[in-house]
């Protein structure tokens, strides 16, 4: 697949995700309420089954709503993300200034879970990153299993606020590593053995109750990132 192709692909799901959130913020769906099916939203927004399986990965990942095994999915809460809404990133720039956001804000909110977590968060943690590195290992670019690791780091701030300021944050994660996958920046291979060294890293200094590491592990995590991302792309820095 030419990375033309794969980018009209993301166009489509993100048009998806845009419009199933207008859907929810809308009002049609109640509270707890039922989503259409995908047949459904396929009659109803004219896009491929493949787009809107995308979209809906991704509002899994952003918690909006949730699958019920044979039950369908369902809106998890009423979704207000005015905290942090995205605008359209339609250019490495764009990307790259939203990025500096993430640092911005994780790198405070690991540092909050350094202090505050719970065994159960830790726990929540480990299991999210051997999600994403078995889903890596099995070639998959892991944009959904990677969203969630860190909404798990987040969630160990016990702060409702950050937690809904990152899970609004998704999309530039599907974003970021659409563009990693189109421009070849980093095959799954490599991205696990990042993914490993890095992410263990945050971890370690969550448990251990080290704020101030858990914050420079972050940053170096997201900066490295950065400094890939510059490198593919040929461009300064925003500024």
């Amino acid at each position: 697949m030419t990375a033309a192709i794969r980018r009209d692909a993301g166009s489509r799901a993100d048009q998806a995700h845009s419009r199933i959130v207008a859907l929810i913020e809308s009002g049609d769906v109640a509270e707890g309420g039922r989503l259409p099916t995908e047949n459904e939203f396929i009659a109803r927004l004219g896009l491929s089954r493949s787009s809107i399986r995308e979209a809906l990965v991704r509002l899994r990942a952003e918690g909006r709503i949730v699958s019920r095994r044979g039950a369908g999915t369902w809106l998890s809460r009423p979704a207000s993300f005015e905290l942090v809404r995205l605008s359209p990133i339609g250019s490495p720039r764009e990307l790259l200034e939203w990025q500096e956001l993430r640092v911005a804000l994780e790198s405070e909110v690991v540092a909050l879970a350094a202090e505050r977590r719970s065994e159960e968060d830790l726990a929540a943690m480990a299991e999210a990153q051997r999600l994403l590195v078995a889903r890596l290992a099995a070639g998959a670019y892991a944009e959904a299993e990677d969203a969630a690791f860190h909404r798990a780091l987040a969630a160990g701030a016990h702060n409702r606020r950050l937690l809904d300021a990152i899970a609004a944050l998704t999309a530039h994660i599907f974003a970021w590593i659409g563009m990693t996958r189109d421009r070849a920046i980093l095959t799954p291979a490599e991205r696990r053995e990042i993914v490993e060294a890095e992410h263990a890293a945050i971890v370690r200094a969550i448990a251990a109750r080290r704020p101030d590491e858990a914050r420079a592990a972050l940053r170096r995590h997201l900066l490295n990132g950065r400094a890939r991302m510059l490198g593919a792309v040929g461009g300064a820095a925003p500024g």
